[in-house]
């Protein structure tokens, strides 16, 4: 059965360090949540409090409205799957998998019957009767997540679970996350600092930055209408591009291009005129144009990146360096200077001292 979680001003140090401060958090029923962030942000020190692993100094946390502050681990109804697959070396797959069942005193047959639905749901019945050491890493991956949810938890906790796979096999286990979370429908919470992982897996990322929350939103949300500078720098590859602007009376200007902007922003952008902001636009929403017509903002090759089914271009504009994804085959030369035109409806303001975003729609 799926929990709600609810994190009310939780906050956790370390020797002085505050590692998560004062989060008001909401996961919902049934929801798949992603905890995003950088190295340090804090969001396995999150992980680890709501699996009662760590105890918070502040704050409480309430699973299915129940407040478990204070309870252990073993009485919070949650699985965990670390970054190291942690099965048992010396048990078969089936013995790992139905280990914490066993702890339960939950009688054979059932047990044997448990570890059979949930080894075909991961596709790994056929595995049952071998060890790790003869499993390969997405293998062992597989039989993690097994144990995890056999005991058919009402939330469970993933910390970065596919770091420690390659590339292809990262990709597989994504869309095996997602299946299986729509077939076993409970409550997941994934910790990772790859945006890819996010983007494609969550139903909802919650972007943390020094021990705090600083958006939490759709994926679609959160990449087209970042919250502030770090949001958008740190979402996306290429990440989001930022321009100094200058505010006119009729939108926008460039190094003294003008720049088309959304009717609707005209009477925030009013009270702004002759104010530098940051312009962020993602690399896919720019159009290049080899030959730069008449009034045209213009940028200089610095280099181009064949990337199979696009091109990747770096550009110089005045002082700013952006990122600008076109057509495969067009050909751009370095040093060759270019047009450059932005879909309005793509573009996101920001103030150039706070970095938050200017929001006029």
């Amino acid at each position: 059965m799926a929990a709600e979680i609810r994190l009310e001003g939780v906050t956790k140090s370390f020797g002085g360090i505050i590692a998560v401060k004062e989060m008001n958090l909401t996961v919902n029923k049934g929801e798949f949540l992603v905890l995003l962030g950088p190295s340090g942000c804090g969001k396995t020190t999150v992980l680890r409090c709501i699996a009662g692993l760590e105890r918070v100094d502040k704050g409480r946390i309430y699973i299915s409205g129940r407040d478990v502050t204070d309870f252990p681990p073993a009485k919070r109804a949650i699985s965990m799957v670390f970054q190291s697959y942690a099965v048992f070396p010396h048990m078969t797959v089936a013995q790992n998998i139905g280990f914490g069942l066993r702890m339960r005193h939950i009688p054979k047959m059932e047990i044997e019957r448990a570890v059979k639905e949930v080894a075909e749901l991961l596709k790994i019945d056929d595995l049952l009767n071998r060890y790790p050491a003869q499993l390969s890493g997405g293998q062992r991956q597989r039989v993690a997540v097994a144990r995890a949810i056999v005991t058919r938890p009402a939330v469970l906790l993933m910390d970065e679970p596919l770091s420690n796979l390659d590339a292809l096999l990262r990709l597989r286990m994504r869309a095996e996350l997602k299946r299986l979370h729509h077939e076993i429908g409970t409550t997941i919470i994934y910790v990772t600092h790859d945006q890819i992982e996010a983007l494609s897996l969550g139903d909802r990322i919650a972007v943390m930055l020094n021990g705090e929350i600083v958006q939490v939103n759709t994926p679609t949300q959160i990449y087209d209408r970042p919250a502030d500078r770090f949001v958008g720098g740190f979402i996306g590859t290429p990440p989001m591009n930022f321009l100094k602007a200058t505010v006119a009376a009729d939108g926008l200007m460039i190094r003294g291009f003008p720049i088309t902007v959304p009717e609707e922003w005209g009477k925030g952008l009013k009270g702004m005129i002759g104010k530098v902001v940051l312009l962020g636009i993602r690399a896919e929403n720019i159009m290049v144009h080899p030959e730069p017509k008449k009034g045209e903002l213009t940028a200089e090759v610095i280099v181009s990146e064949p990337m199979g089914s696009q091109q990747l271009l770096t550009l110089q504009v005045g002082d700013d360096v952006l990122k600008v994804t076109t057509r495969p085959d067009l050909r751009i030369q370095p040093k060759q200077v270019i047009g450059l035109s932005l879909t309005k409806d793509k573009i996101r303001l920001f103030d150039k001292e706070t970095g938050k975003a200017l929001m006029f729609d």
